[in-house]
């Protein structure tokens, strides 16, 4: 089930931004340090995803009308997906001694 958590964003932005991230890089063992590329490589493709679905979202529609389609002739709305769980938790990836 997709989820939205705001908070373990924010943990993970500031654990990229303090630099504690590099500095566990820094001084793990070198099967850590592959799953910290791994992590960071999945992150980006997560990031060129959400650039992707982001577009899709905010211009669904504007094709049909940039062709002059009337808004009543273009695809009909789709169901929306069950609602978004909140306070979905998600650990962080690296844990801090």
């Amino acid at each position: 089930m997709a989820m939205l958590n705001a908070r373990y964003i924010a943990e993970l932005e500031e654990y990229l931004k303090s630099g504690d991230l590099a500095e566990d890089f820094k001084w793990s063992v070198e099967e850590r340090r592959g799953e910290i590329l791994e992590f960071l490589e999945k992150l980006m493709d997560l990031g060129e995803l959400a650039d992707e679905t982001a577009t899709k979202i905010i211009f669904k529609g504007q094709l049909g009308a940039l062709m002059g389609i009337p808004q009543e002739e273009q695809a009909a709305p789709e169901t929306p997906a069950p609602a978004v769980e909140q306070g979905a938790s998600m650990e962080l990836p690296f844990s801090r001694a």
